[in-house]
């Protein structure tokens, strides 16, 4: 009998038996022991060229990024903009302190409200005495000079091209105007430009401020002569 069960389990061929239980196909072991891993599970690849397949596919801290590039261009494009409008407020302020001060001279009122002060000092205070004074009129310098024609008129250079600073004797001339004269009236005041790379005017100074400058010409009204 034993010899015959023998021989039966040589034709018979082998059962399989139940497969083992390992940390790959079991989610319950995966998690027991998460540092076994099969070799055919994608966490299997290893080395840098692996690290550098899941850093390339990995999306967190991109609108960071996105923002640390687009905020640097932004911040210096805004300021380029709001210290150019700053700058043509300035200027647009100084040709209408300006006119308010020439109106005077036009009309003969300046003239007559000659008190023997330096006329040159009086004619600042008229200039400054607006209510939207942007520039520094600590700074300003006024020269006006009167000739008897407009073809002979010749305004002051204020700001010296090689030295890169005031003209020398600008600011310091002042012609009483009188009835019929043609009159010329310049002002320059240098205010603060931090970004000089888009200054097209040349008159960046050494202190690296802008030189703003404003020019009227008129012929005087036919008033009776008098001093300033």
């Amino acid at each position: 009998m034993t010899g015959f069960l023998r021989r039966l389990a040589a034709f018979v061929p082998d059962l399989p038996g139940p497969a083992p239980v390992t940390p790959a196909s079991n989610p319950a072991a995966r998690a027991a022991h998460p540092e076994v891993v099969s070799a055919s599970s994608p966490r299997a690849v290893a080395g840098p060229r692996g690290r550098s397949r899941r850093f390339g596919r990995h999306r967190g801290g991109a609108s960071a990024v996105e923002f640390a590039l687009v905020a640097a261009p932004f911040l210096a494009l805004f300021c380029v903009v709001a210290e150019s409008g700053l700058v043509a407020l300035e200027q647009q302020t100084l040709d209408t302190a300006l006119d308010r001060g020439v109106r005077q001279l036009r009309t003969g009122i300046f003239q007559e409200g000659a008190d023997g002060s330096d006329p040159g000092q009086r004619f600042r205070k008229i200039v400054c005495s607006g209510p939207s004074v942007l520039f520094p009129c600590t700074d300003l310098r006024l020269d006006v000079s009167r000739t008897v024609s407009f073809s002979t008129s010749q305004p002051a250079e204020p700001f010296d091209k090689t030295k890169k600073t005031w003209a020398a004797g600008f600011g310091m001339r002042f012609d009483c105007p009188q009835g019929g004269d043609t009159v010329t009236v310049r002002a320059a005041v240098p205010v603060v430009r931090l970004f000089q790379i888009l200054d097209f005017t040349g008159r960046i100074m050494s202190d690296k401020s802008q030189m703003l400058i404003a020019t009227e010409i008129f012929q005087a009204e036919d008033y009776e002569p008098k001093p300033c």
